[in-house]
């Protein structure tokens, strides 16, 4: 066993401790009840489970609360000898003993944190199934209780929804690769959603956070579990086969102080009774600390149904997707994903760099586009099994209700929810809208460069063509000149040689050897400068001479009745 293990007793009586008879049978039942939950969370592939024999780095809170006619009372069970499961069953069966009463007993269990000794002496007093934990311990587990004719439970019994939490990360050392920079996140003992990509400016994550209902009749009343998750917790690194545990990246309860003040809603608990107000962040909220407190010191209505003594919870609940919904897809946010500046940019036919970056803002933009959506569409399937959990469409429950104010109050939490499912889908409709219009903006900018390209290939070809006439005209003037100077060089030549004095100069006697040498060969260069041109002439000639002989031979031949019927 290594350091940071922590070994923990068995489900027996600690050493010195005697066993109680009366509780031998329940001991070995939470003895039992601890091997099939180390066999069921030991078969999954996940490194930490609260089952495990070591120091999870994080504590278990409970308490228990009484409802007597509008009147609370807390019990907070010693959880310092859980490790003795004898001790532990007369601390829990002494925080839920009833007071004399004439009503019926109703209790509210609140547990944060799933702890595997009470989790043990939990299910064996309430009589909890092992799904329950498993279910809780995997978050995207749905646990369906069927009753043996096939119909559904109800709600009374049970339901698991999420919430949406902030956590702060605690570094205390860096990792040392870079790719060690993924990890999986764990609330308590328990994974959390998919893995995060974080770099050493991470302060903060948005994680999931996990509540479960379980409700249990007893013979004169019931007694209701709302198990939560704590918000300590830990990262482990993706890639490592054997993660350091207790480990060295943690998570824990957000610091007001690293709150920013939100520009979108503001959250302030404004008591009646008092002149106290208390300004909240729903997101960031310890949902323990806001529910005790509340559970404390309001008075609440409760039924005959143990769903009822979860109203607060319910209604943090709500407060904690709110805020979500409308700090992350901020309306104006939501309609403006390009800033105005960017949106009233008039293509220049003339520019087609900012061409290229309007495409690669568009792209980018769509992108984020298609994310959020998808983000939005997930948290709209969670908050659509809340309003189911809650019974937010229940009309019969509504209809049962006899009491004037809790009717007003699950009516008002049933519009509510109602209400926010609705914002979501016209955010899913702005959001679809954008990325109609993002995709028929492309669309204008591929057609528009489409016109760039034929507009530069028209004035790349006029350029050209430009360019071929001159080059043209350039070497038919060349071609003048050469010949010019073909013919001239003889005479030049000549010239040069004869133009001399003495008899070979003008009116001399042998003047006439100038012509006699010149002409001969400016001749003979002539011509064959223009042998071509002649040939190229001459051919003309024949073509044409043929043609229309041709064309005599049929006239001739139509005259002659050859091709008449």
């Amino acid at each position: 066993m290594s350091d940071p293990e922590k070994a923990i007793a068995p489900a027996g009586a600690e050493d010195g401790i005697p066993e109680i008879p009366e509780l031998k049978e329940t001991v070995s039942k939470m003895r039992e009840y601890r091997d099939s939950m180390e066999d069921r969370l030991g078969s999954y592939s996940y490194a930490l489970h609260p089952w495990q024999d070591r120091d999870h780095g994080w504590e278990s809170q409970l308490r228990v609360f009484h409802f007597d006619d509008g009147n609370v009372r807390s019990e907070s069970p010693r959880l310092d000898r859980r490790n003795d499961p004898q001790q532990l069953w007369l601390d829990i069966e002494q925080a839920l003993e009833k007071s004399p009463s004439e009503n019926p007993p109703r209790s509210l269990i609140l547990m944060e944190g799933m702890d595997a000794r009470i989790a043990e002496a939990l299910s064996v007093k309430l009589g909890i199934p092992h799904e329950f934990w498993t279910a809780h311990y995997l978050s995207e587990t749905q646990l369906r209780l069927i009753n043996p004719s096939g119909f559904d439970s109800t709600d009374s019994t049970y339901w698991k929804i999420k919430a949406p939490s902030q956590l702060s990360v605690i570094w205390n050392e860096m990792p040392d690769e870079f790719g060690n920079w993924c990890f999986s996140p764990y609330s308590g003992s328990c994974p959390r959603g998919s893995e995060f990509v974080l770099t050493p400016e991470t302060t903060l994550v948005d994680t999931t956070l996990c509540i479960s209902f379980w409700g249990k009749y007893t013979p004169d009343g019931w007694i209701a579990l709302v198990l939560m998750d704590v918000p300590n917790g830990c990262l482990l690194p993706e890639d490592e086969p054997n993660p350091v545990i207790p480990s060295p990246y943690g998570l824990k309860k957000v610091d007001e102080s690293q709150i920013a003040i939100s520009e979108s809603n503001c959250y302030v608990i404004s008591e009646s009774k008092s002149s106290i107000n208390r300004h909240i962040y729903p997101h960031q909220l310890s949902l323990w600390d806001v529910a005790v407190q509340a559970y404390e010191n309001e008075k609440i209505i409760t039924t005959d149904d143990p769903f009822s003594a979860t109203i607060i919870i319910r209604n943090f609940v709500f407060w904690k997707w709110e805020d979500q919904i409308t700090a992350n897809w901020d309306l104006n946010q939501t309609l403006w994903t390009s800033s105005l500046v960017e949106t009233q940019k008039a293509l220049d036919i003339k520019s087609p760099n900012l061409l290229i970056e309007r495409s690669r803002t568009i792209a980018a933009d769509y992108q984020k586009l298609r994310h959020s959506r998808q983000l939005l569409q997930q948290a709209a399937v969670l908050v659509r099994r809340i309003h189911e959990a809650f019974r937010c469409d229940d009309t019969l429950y509504l209809a049962s209700q006899t009491i004037e104010r809790l009717r007003i109050q699950i009516s008002q939490e049933s519009r509510r929810w109602s209400h926010l499912q609705d914002h979501m889908k016209v955010l899913d409709e702005l959001i679809s809208g954008n990325m109609t219009m993002y995709a028929q903006r492309a669309a204008m900018d591929e057609a528009f460069a489409t016109r760039i390209q034929a507009y530069d290939s028209y004035m790349q070809t006029k350029a050209a063509n430009e360019q071929a006439a001159a080059a043209n005209r350039t070497a038919r003037s060349s071609g003048q000149l050469a010949k010019i100077a073909t013919v001239a060089v003889p005479c030049t030549v000549a010239a040069s040689i004869l133009s001399m004095n003495g008899d070979f100069a003008a009116g001399e006697p042998l003047f006439y050897v100038y012509w006699c040498v010149a002409m001969p060969l400016t001749i003979v260069l002539l011509g064959w400068v223009v042998q071509k041109d002649v040939q190229a002439w001459r051919d003309k000639l024949i073509k044409k001479a043929k043609r229309e002989s041709g064309e005599k031979d049929i006239e001739s031949s139509r005259n002659s009745g050859y091709y008449s019927d």
